[in-house]
């Protein structure tokens, strides 16, 4: 109940947003909008303000902004074509500013879990000597709170002294590690922390709380193991692991994802709850969705160079889907995060310079005001009809992609 309730409000949120964005600017520019409807017929609820009708669809998979911006090839609007543009670009802006503000709310009022690897050590097989089980205490005489801080030190002040504890007492311990080396690899469980769905090990069978026991044979002791083996190459992988006590058997193909080999998998650690004060977080959320942008831009960019990543890495409806409700079971950060995601993947995904989508529009648009003209209806009608051809053949594949992601699926 708690993943339908997650999706549908988290879907209906994006929607209204973009939605609203139209809205407003085109009020702000001076066009009619007739119809405003969060979901898609048939309605249960409709009411006229003013001379629009405001509705609530009761399929929850979408909506609309009903305006005309010229680019039907019907008779042009009086409304000067440049802002005609403002009111396309308005949707996607609106998700842009969502996503800032849902990380500014994660920033400053829910906070956001940050991982804290123990400084125990983990592996008996290491360049200073020690035992697994070993905690480090202090590096040159500054006391080390995780990993991290282990690693900080050590890199930064080299050589030096370390103090550790052992299960015989204190012991003091000269080290001189070179960067490129690892000291020794922390003591944290193979135990799955989130298994991400779309990719191999999630559609393998592999489930958030699996430990991991062993691959191909080899054991697993802890999360490093696991690592070293499944970042080697792209063979299948038979990853035995442990359930409720029960032990079962999962083959998982390691695929490559924007030059990296991943299963789709991430370590359960030990975390706290950190949060920035409000004004810093508003900075940070801003930035935050401006640097995903470009980040979002950046990778399809390179992935539209490689079809089958790109097409391997895509999800549709089932997909965003099963991933809001998997967020949100998660805890109410992951989900925040997943929401600010899909939230700037669809303003990105409407500003494509497609017919019938905002950024189709923005480009007729354009054209218009270069001509000092509409474009004809005729050439108009065969625009939007080649964009509806290939819009349909990106939903009908991805859905596609979708459904038999879930028939093949190993539960």
């Amino acid at each position: 109940m708690l993943s339908i309730a997650a999706i549908i409000f988290g879907l209906g949120v994006i929607v209204f947003f973009h939605e609203m964005g139209h809205l407003l600017m085109s009020k702000a520019v001076g066009l009619h909008v007739p119809r405003f409807s969060i979901g898609f017929p048939p309605h249960i609820l409709k009411r006229k303000i003013g001379r629009t009708e405001y509705c609530i669809g009761l399929i929850p998979l979408g909506g609309y902004c009903k305006v005309d911006l010229g680019t039907t090839g019907e008779p042009a609007t009086d409304v000067f074509w440049f802002r005609r543009v403002l009111v396309a670009l308005a949707g996607p802006f609106a998700n842009l500013v969502l996503t800032a503000l849902i990380l500014i709310t994660i920033f400053g009022i829910v906070g956001w879990d940050v991982n804290i690897t123990p400084a125990v050590v983990g592996d008996e097989n290491n360049s200073l000597g020690l035992g697994t089980g070993d905690t480090v205490l202090s590096v040159n005489g500054y006391p080390v709170a995780n990993y991290h801080d282990v690693l900080n030190r050590m890199y930064s002040d080299t050589p030096g002294t370390m103090t550790v504890g052992t299960s015989t007492g204190l012991i003091e311990l000269k080290y001189s590690v070179p960067v490129e080396t690892v000291p020794f690899y922390p003591l944290v469980h193979a135990v799955i922390g989130e298994a991400l769905i779309g990719f191999p090990a999630y559609e393998s069978g592999i489930r958030a709380g699996d430990s991991i026991t062993s691959i191909d044979g080899r054991s697993i002791a802890i999360w490093s193991d696991f690592q070293s083996i499944v970042t080697d190459d792209t063979e299948e992988l038979v990853i035995e692991f442990s359930r409720n006590g029960i032990i079962d058997t999962a083959y998982v193909t390691p695929r490559m994802y924007d030059g990296r080999i991943l299963t789709g998998v991430t370590v359960l650690q030990p975390s706290e709850r950190v949060r920035l004060p409000f004004p810093r977080a508003v900075v940070e959320g801003v930035k935050a969705a401006g640097e995903h942008t470009v980040y979002v831009c950046t990778t399809l960019f390179r992935l539209f160079k490689k079809p089958a990543e790109l097409a391997e890495s895509s999800g549709g409806p089932i997909y965003v889907a099963e991933t809001l409700g998997q967020q949100a079971r998660s805890g109410l950060p992951s989900y925040l995060y997943t929401l600010a995601g899909i939230s700037l993947a669809i303003m990105i995904f409407n500003l494509l310079p497609i017919p019938v989508l905002d950024g189709g529009h923005v480009v007729i648009l354009i054209v218009e005001g270069i001509r000092g003209k509409p474009i004809s209806k005729k050439n108009i009608q065969i625009i939007q009809q080649t964009g509806m051809i290939i819009i349909l053949t990106l939903v009908l594949l991805i859905v596609f992609k979708d459904i038999s992601r879930v028939i093949t699926r190993v539960h």
